[in-house]
């Protein structure tokens, strides 16, 4: 049995660190029908009446324009497009009160899109069953043949290089897809580059063509070959959830289905002297789950095990490897069978290859 011994680390925030900086609540809108966020970093959030944009400070919808029942958004630059319930695209000047504009374009019962300048123009690349399209706001200029669940574009790239990379979600595998332009879709050829054994929630692409993976409880990070980067802990995040990239801020945008709250982790740039803090659980004492977060200021290899208090382990609830910032994972009270643990004190006991961090826990219920 190994020995609980107790070393504590004091730290600050560290240089490239990511961590949940602000939070939105949604208290206002009944349901969320989908998100996007344009090159100037505002969050617009489209209802089944409404799209509006978020105000980050109040939470506050400013410049709400009347729609019904639209099914997917994308704003680019100063133009909402939207896909009405007959799968006509509009387009909404997103700086005053105009009407649509129905540009006569029609898609086939599209669930998601996104916005993209191509040589100053705007493109459109828009997810219909059983394929992608790529389109102007007028005018459809080819397909991918693809079931994807989701899709995710690299914000600001160049989509008429054919090296620029395309990335698709289909039963919990990520694909890259290359050789195609989006004026030429017809020669786009995939490959695999990622693979869960856990559901993905959603993911997207930052400007560098970095992906973040939304689990239930984290984000894994990997680049655009796949190699795997690291992991940010979220806490606990709900199915139906998405997540989206801030192209000006390169902040991540969490959506949380059933909170209808939106978390912002941001990378900051402070600097820190210090390795590692692992904080006071929350809830304490513990009923049912309680959350622990810990921060580093630089990324490790780690594992977070729960301790009875004559020294067993109970469970193991972490092990990864951490990018650089303040994470969260969740102990829903139990062991590694899943049934509930007695009432007592219990510990949980961070190590790493630079040291071990150690704190003291109550169950009760």
């Amino acid at each position: 049995m190994r020995r609980l011994s107790v070393l504590i680390f004091l730290v600050c925030l560290a240089s490239g660190a990511w961590q949940s900086s602000e939070e939105i609540a949604l208290t206002r809108i009944n349901k969320v029908n989908d998100l996007a966020i344009n090159d100037n970093g505002e969050i617009w959030i489209l209802s089944p009446s409404a799209v509006s944009r978020i105000d980050a400070k109040s939470g506050n919808l400013l410049l709400p324009k009347q729609v019904q029942n639209a099914k997917a958004l994308a704003v680019l630059g100063e133009s909402i497009y939207l896909v009405d319930k007959s799968s006509q695209l509009l387009v909404y000047p997103a700086s005053n009160e105009e009407n649509a504009v129905a540009t006569g374009l029609h898609f086939n019962n599209p669930t998601q899109m996104t916005a993209l300048s191509i040589n100053g123009s705007p493109g459109i690349i828009a997810r219909e069953p059983n394929r992608l399209v790529y389109a102007t706001p007028f005018e459809i200029l080819g397909s991918i043949s693809t079931n994807a669940e989701r899709f995710a574009a690299i914000p600001r790239a160049n989509y008429t290089e054919r090296n620029t990379p395309l990335f698709t979600l289909n039963g919990n595998r990520i694909f890259a897809w290359t050789g195609g332009r989006f004026t030429n879709a017809d020669n786009y050829s995939s490959k695999l580059i990622y693979s869960a054994s856990n559901s993905i929630l959603d993911f997207c692409a930052d400007k560098k063509g970095n992906l973040y993976i939304l689990f239930t409880d984290s984000i894994t990070v990997i680049n655009h070959d796949g190699e795997y980067k690291g992991k940010i802990g979220v806490g606990h995040i709900s199915y139906g959830s998405k997540i989206l990239t801030n192209p000006k801020t390169n902040d991540l945008v969490v959506f949380d289905q059933l909170a209808r709250s939106i978390q912002i982790v941001s990378e900051t740039g402070r600097n820190a002297e210090d390795l590692i803090v692992l904080n006071k659980n929350n809830p304490n004492p513990v009923d049912n789950y309680t959350e622990i977060s810990f921060t580093l200021n630089e990324p490790l290899n780690l594992t977070i095990t729960i301790y009875n208090l004559i020294g067993e382990p109970v469970k193991l609830i972490a092990r990864d490897r951490y990018l650089n910032g303040t994470h969260r994972v969740i102990w829903n009270a139990d062991d590694e069978q899943g049934s509930l643990v007695p009432n007592g004190v219990y510990f949980y006991r961070l190590e790493s290859k630079k040291g071990v961090a150690i704190r003291q826990l109550i169950v009760l219920r």
